[in-house]
């Protein structure tokens, strides 16, 4: 008997349209090359910004409180640096990310050189959490 394949949709990690990006690296950059991963998601940049092999996000609903919670966790062992990344179209300076897991829009690749704007620096840490109304 073949063994059944079951395909989860991811659950968003945000709502609505997504304005801003963000970029974690190890290193202080002035720009990103064309194919380089973006999300609008601040704290999963910050988790990528420690050069991961491996990111696990788990997401916990709960009813009486109507939020959704989410752990980031990575086992990156690397100083990082967060940026925001200066995207004019996002129609065209983005497309989905092809190896992505996450849900659609919530990890994009480039397809130019884009400008980045230092935030700050990422002290390691393994954990990110944050939580969002239902």
């Amino acid at each position: 008997m073949k063994p059944e394949t079951v395909i989860k949709k991811a659950i968003p990690m945000t709502k609505g349209t997504h304005t801003e990006w963000f970029h974690g690296s190890p290193q202080k950059l002035i720009s990103v090359l064309p194919g380089s991963t973006v999300t609008p998601i601040m704290l999963l940049a910050r988790a990528f910004s420690h050069k991961p092999k491996l990111i696990s996000i788990d997401v916990t609903e709960n009813d009486v409180s109507g939020k959704r919670c989410f752990s980031i966790t990575h086992d990156g062992k690397k100083h990082g640096y967060l940026h925001k990344v200066i995207i004019e179209s996002p129609e065209t300076d983005l497309i989905q990310h092809p190896d992505s897991k996450g849900a659609s829009g919530e990890e994009m690749l480039t397809t130019r050189p884009l400008p980045l704007e230092f935030i700050e620096e990422v002290p390691l840490q393994e954990k990110y959490e944050f939580s969002e109304d239902l």
